[in-house]
This record gives structure tokens, C-alpha cells and sequence, in this order.
């Protein structure tokens, strides 16, 4: 079966994914197509175009179009029904526009869908319900058998996260988390009250959180099993104490760094709480993650740490890019085919040949050259270069894992300042990330385990310390990748070329885009970055352009 999964259309993060007979072929944000931070209630015309394209299907060759939320009428009716149950009426009328948002984006992407050649007379549509498609991503690409499933984010109908079990194929329902218990949305709050942008900026909180010194002992939640509550009008009593907002130019006080903290270490507890309660239940020591909430590295490294927890795996593009990959899986298992394997990489999205690059560049009018080998490169990595790196299909979820990132020495003094300045056009204090190589990473990492993709932070020893210092945060932690050589051989390649000349064994990595941009997609995509920042060289497949 030919399956098309794409993200609600009144989601923050649209994508589009394609599954041919259980495979997964390609997947892509809409966002890096049409240049929009995260493409916010765009339906994913573009990303569908390339999963079309990559996978060689017709459009009147779809089987199944599987959305990664319930239809929109039975949706709303669930939500409206758990509103009432908490007397939430100002939500109803509110969800009433986002609902209608939600069928019109719907409707809109059939017709597209009906020009371009699907025919709907033999298309089925398949609703997969929010969650059941975040825990499918998870669970279907995790390689357990056995797993215990955790969902989390702000709200999905009528629900803000998902307690379930898999089990040979099969996820199993456990219980819901309502959505007056949503902690993405408690998340949320906290960004926009620091002066940050909600449902984007989610990260900045966790980076500063790391700044406060305590937390407030007096906060709007509570925690005790899973019995924790966000009191009615929540946000309200929570702006009012712990407001008023910040702007963007004001200074961030020790009263911000604390908030941030306060909500952090809330998180952790609340998440904490809830795979206990999971583990109560299944006895069951693997666990896998998605949802919003999922890429809170710090939660995950308190959930790793908790002692029967063995196998972790939390799924890359955990917010709601990941439910277009869920939902086509889910369809594609409820037709009986094998839809479940084990991730290796997220190299999904399009590439571009030596040829097409090439063009790009003579119509750019760029000089160039092709490089003789990845220590020339190194060279210039020990030199102090930063450099962009271009390679191979476009990683899918919103970290750079080696195809479409910034490169430079993880342990020059100054390097994360001048790259905060000077190429992402970001603040100062924002931490960046190491990729390392996996057989090193125990010298450098306390209770260190293979992460490929960034969804864990990890304490650092000593050796760490002194090795990646520009990739390590204030709190003595850093969130990293773990490659070996069949992960990405190119890279793993010039890793080690950097190791041989300087004893470092990983370099800092970041994404391949300036502040406030999607990752970039397409040479010309790169080329403008190159341009408009700091950047000393950029690598496109074999060739090499410097300034």
C-alpha cells in the first residue's frame, strides 16, 4: 500500500511523509520548502510534492491519506465535551475557530490533492486520533518489541498526552492526559511570559534554566504520583504572579532565570511521575517518547536516569511534524503490513547531486573548487573556521545531525560567543551541542549510551570539560550526537581526520540557518545563509566556496 501521512492542517508543524508497503521512503517539514518557521496551519503542499517525487509514486497510485488527528467534527465534539467537564466555556467558543480552520485547511488540501492527480473515488482517508500518532512515531520506529509509550505536548483534541504499552506490533491505550494537565502548554506560558515566542522558543527556557540559582517554592502545580493539576484558569493566576511579561529588548533578571528554572524542574517531576506510574503498570524497563514535550532534553535525562529505565528512545521530530510519520505508520499496521523497524538516521528529505549544486553555483556567480579529501577540511576546523556543511538528504525534525549544519572547533575560547553573534544573530548565553564520535563518548560523558540525535543532555566529566568547553552549558551539561562510522561515513570520516590533528574527538555542530529561519533545504537555501552570516566556507557535496 502507498500511504500519504501528513500533520493536521491546524497544527504548528506541518510535514508530510510517504510509506510504501510498511517502509518508510521519505519525509519532510513544510517549513523548508517554503522558507516560514515551521509553517504554522499551512497544509504541507510542497513537502507532499517531494515525498511524491522521492518516492516515484503517482498521485493516483495513493492508497490511504492518513491524518494525524481525529476528523475535525468529532474532534471539536471531544473537546467541547472535556471543557465542559471543566467548566472551561471561554475554550469552546475559542477551539470553535480553530476547528473550522482545521476542516477548511482539510478541504483545501484535497482539492490541491484532486488537481494533481489523487482520486479520492479509490483514496481512502484515515483518521488517526493526535496522540495514538505521536505514540505510533515513537513505538513503530523504536525497534522494540515491548515498549512503555509516552506522549506529551500542549493539547491534541481533547487530550494533552497519551500513557500506553506496545506490545508485538500492537500500541494498547492506557490512559489520557487531559488537556487542563497539558504541560507543553505550561511550557508555552512560561516562553511567552519571558519574552520569548511560544510553540518556537521552547528551547531558550530549558537553555535558561540552567542560569537560576532556585526555584520558587511556592508555584501553580502540584505533583504527587500523576495527580498533579493545573488549577482552573491557571494561566491567569500565573501571569499575575509571576508576570508582568518581559519584552525582548529588556534585560533577563534573576527573577526570569528562576521562573525558568521553576518550570524545568516541574516538567521533570511531572514527566518522572508518569513513567512511574507507566512502569507500575507493565513492569515493563523500555520506554519511548513523543509529543512537543519530548524535546526537553534535560526531562529526558532525568527520565534516563531513573533506575528500572534500560532503553530509551525518543523520537527525533517529536512535535507534530512527527504525527505525519505516526499516522502513516499506524494505517499502514492496522492493514497488517510490517510498519515497525528500528531508526538509524533521519536523512529523509531531499538531496542534490554534485551536477545540481554546480549549477547553483555558476548562476550564483560563486567561485568554487572541489576539495581533495575531509582533512582539508579538518585543517581548517583546527584553524578555527566555522564552516557550513551541505551533504546528502536533509535531516527531518529540527536538529542538524551532520547533512545540513554549522561545524566549528568545540574548544576554542570564544567560539560559541562568535558564533552566537556573528551566525546565528542569537544570544549570547545560548549553549550548543556537540556530535562526537560513540567510541569516545564514555571518556567524556558520565553515564554515557548511544544518542544519534540530540534528544538527550548528558553530565560531562572532566576530560569531557576540558576537551568540548564551547559545547558545554553553565550546568556542566551538553546535548549531544553519537556517531559511528555506518551512521554517517562522510562525517564520521571528517571526525576523525579533526581527532588525528587535535586528540578532540567531536566537533560542535550546529544548524545550517540563521536566527528566526527553517533549516536550510536547497543549495541556493545555503548559499543565501553563507552570505548573510559569519560563516568562513561552506562544504555543498564536493565543493568547497570561502569568501
Amino acid at each position: 500500500m502507498n500511504i500519504l501521512g501528513i500533520t493536521a492542517p491546524l497544527s504548528w508543524n506541518q510535514a508530510c511523509a510517504i510509506v510504501v508497503n510498511g517502509n518508510l521512503v521519505a519525509v519532510a517539514e513544510e517549513e523548508r520548502f517554503n522558507r516560514m518557521k515551521h509553517s504554522p496551519r499551512i497544509p504541507p503542499y510542497r513537502a507532499t510534492e517531494f515525498c511524491l517525487s522521492q518516492s516515484k509514486i503517482h498521485p493516483n497510485e495513493i492508497d490511504y491519506l492518513a491524518i494525524g488527528y481525529r476528523s475535525p467534527m468529532i474532534a471539536y465534539l471531544l473537546s467541547t465535551i472535556e471543557n465542559i467537564k471543566n467548566r472551561d466555556f471561554e475554550r469552546i467558543v475559542r477551539e470553535a475557530g480553530a476547528f473550522a480552520e482545521y476542516f477548511i485547511g482539510l478541504v483545501r488540501y484535497k482539492e490541491w490533492l484532486q488537481k494533481i492527480g489523487v482520486d479520492f473515488s479509490k483514496t481512502k482517508l484515515s483518521f488517526i486520533p493526535h496522540h495514538l500518532a505521536h505514540a505510533a512515531s515513537a513505538y513503530r520506529s523504536s525497534g522494540m518489541t515491548n515498549a512503555n509509550i509516552l506522549t506529551l505536548d500542549g493539547q491534541g483534541e481533547d487530550d494533552a498526552g497519551m500513557l500506553g504499552f506496545g506490545t508485538n506490533g500492537v500500541i494498547h491505550p492506557l490512559a489520557k492526559i487531559g488537556h487542563h494537565q497539558g504541560l507543553g502548554w505550561v511550557y508555552s506560558e512560561t516562553t511567552d511570559l519571558l519574552g520569548f515566542k511560544s510553540h518556537s522558543d521552547e528551547g531558550k527556557v530549558m537553555g535558561l534554566s540552567a542560569f537560576g540559582k532556585k526555584s520558587y517554592k511556592k508555584n501553580p502545580w502540584h505533583v504527587e504520583n500523576i495527580s498533579y493539576q493545573l488549577f482552573h484558569n491557571w494561566n491567569t493566576q500565573f501571569w499575575r504572579q509571576y508576570g508582568p511579561r518581559r519584552y525582548s529588548h529588556e534585560p533577563l533578571t534573576a527573577k526570569h532565570k528562576i521562573l525558568a528554572r521553576t518550570t524545568q524542574n516541574f516538567v521533570e517531576q511531572a514527566a518522572s511521575a508518569l513513567v512511574r506510574k507507566l512502569y507500575s503498570l507493565s513492569q515493563c524497563n523500555n520506554l519511548v517518547l513523543a509529543g512537543g514535550v519530548g524535546l526537553n532534553c534535560d526531562m529526558n535525562a532525568k527520565i534516563a536516569s531513573l533506575p528500572f529505565i534500560k532503553n530509551l528512545f525518543v523520537y527525533p521530530a517529536a512535535d507534530d511534524a512527527g504525527t505525519a510519520v505516526g499516522a502513516a505508520l499506524e494505517v499502514a499496521a492496522k492493514l497488517g503490513e510490517k510498519a515497525d523497524y528500528e531508526m538509524k538516521d533521519t536523512y529523509l528529505g531531499p538531496a542534490y547531486s554534485n551536477s545540481e549544486i554546480e549549477k547553483s553555483l555558476k548562476e550564483a556567480k560563486v567561485p568554487h573548487k572541489r576539495y581533495k579529501s575531509t582533512d582539508e577540511i579538518a585543517t581548517l576546523l583546527v584553524q578555527g573556521k566555522i564552516i557550513g556543511w551541505f551533504q546528502g538528504r536533509m535531516e527531518f525534525g529540527p536538529r542538524a545531525l551532520g547533512n545540513r549544519s554549522i561545524l566549528a572547533h568545540p574548544n576554542l575560547y570564544g567560539m560559541k560567543e562568535k558564533i552566537n553573534a556573528n551566525v546565528k544573530h542569537r544570544e549570547t548565553w545560548r549553549p550548543f551541542a556537540p556530535t562526537i564520535l560513540d567510541e569516545d563518548g564514555p571518556r567524556l560523558f558520565k553515564n554515557y549510551f548511544y544518542s544519534p540525535f540530540m534528544t538527550v543532555t548528558f553530565h560531562t566529566t572532566s576530560y569531557g570539560e576540558k576537551l568540548l568547553s564551547q559545547t558545554i552549558h553553565v550546568d556542566h551539561t551538553s546535548r549531544i550526537q553519537s556517531i559511528k562510522k555506518n551512521d554517517n561515513q562522510k562525517l564520521y570520516s571528517l571526525w576523525k581526520a579533526f581527532k588525528k590533528q587535535t586528540s578532540i574527538p567531536g566537533v560542535l555542530n550546529t544548524s545550517l540557518n540563521d536566527d528566526g529561519e527553517p533549516i536550510v533545504c536547497s543549495p541556493k537555501d545555503a548559499l543565501r545563509t553563507f552570505f548573510a552570516t559569519g560563516l568562513d566556507y561552506i562544504i555543498l557535496e564536493d565543493y568547497i566556496v570561502c569568501k
